[in-house]
């Protein structure tokens, strides 16, 4: 048996204009949100195999949204019609803090509380129970569909 050889995949920043550009040549494979922290990134693979992350047009930052529907409302503005969330690196208590704060501020307040939790409830379990952390993904993936509907054009 021969091993089998990992290759590298190529990562390219597109902006979102380009990004309309792949689609309407019909060369992306996938679309799908990742999480890193409280924030959210847009990614695609092409056909051919090429990861691409949105970036902003001027700066070509990485284009990060802290609202999950502000990006499903993109992505059905840019005439997607179909992409996956990937939530398991998000962190819920990061996400309720960040809500239109500073980021140096949003990671000081999630570091005291955190601090404050384990000063106090030394005995408390960190993370709710599983049933409890996708019950409240399922009701925040609902509101999100619903918001999303609501501000998707119609064409």
């Amino acid at each position: 048996m021969g091993r089998k050889r990992q290759v590298a995949v190529e990562t390219v920043q597109y902006t979102q204009g380009e990004f309309v550009t792949l689609i309407e040549a019909r060369s992306v494979r996938q679309i799908w949100i990742e999480t890193k922290g409280a924030e959210f990134e847009v990614w695609a693979e092409l056909i051919s195999g090429v990861r691409v992350q949105m970036v902003t047009a001027h700066r070509k930052s990485l284009r990060r949204f802290l609202n999950p529907a502000a990006a499903l409302t993109t992505l059905r503005r840019m005439g997607v019609a179909r992409a996956e969330v990937r939530m398991e690196k998000w962190d819920l208590d990061a996400a309720s803090l960040s809500m239109r704060m500073r980021p140096d501020v949003t990671a000081r307040r999630l570091r005291e509380k955190r601090i404050r939790e384990k000063v106090y409830f030394p005995d408390r379990a960190p993370e709710p129970a599983e049933a409890d952390r996708k019950d409240q993904l399922q009701k925040l993936m609902i509101s999100i569909m619903k918001v999303a509907r609501q501000q998707a054009p119609v064409r």
